[in-house]
């Protein structure tokens, strides 16, 4: 019996990679390839203080680039804007 809750997409592609960015916080950033697109998710999570949890998601129709790009755009407005601690 088919489960109404599981909404099965298959991607084509996943990697999973970490850095350490020039504020020393270490980002992890995960790329999906789908059949029409794109997606990226990158994740800021502390250990120490002070503590980060914060994450940036980004789509793009052809470029894994593009979407990574977007997805650190709008990691990087929310965890040092102006006023935020780094």
């Amino acid at each position: 019996m088919d489960n109404p809750f599981m909404n099965s997409v298959e991607y084509i592609k996943r990697s999973v990679s970490r850095l350490i960015n020039e504020y020393n916080d270490e980002i992890e950033m995960e790329i999906i390839q789908y059949p029409d697109h794109y997606k990226v998710v990158v994740t800021i999570c502390q250990e120490r203080p002070p503590y980060k949890d914060i994450i940036g998601i980004g789509t793009d129709r052809r470029s894994a680039r593009r979407a990574a790009r977007n997805a650190l755009k709008g990691l990087y407005l929310e965890a040092y804007s102006e006023g935020k601690n780094h």
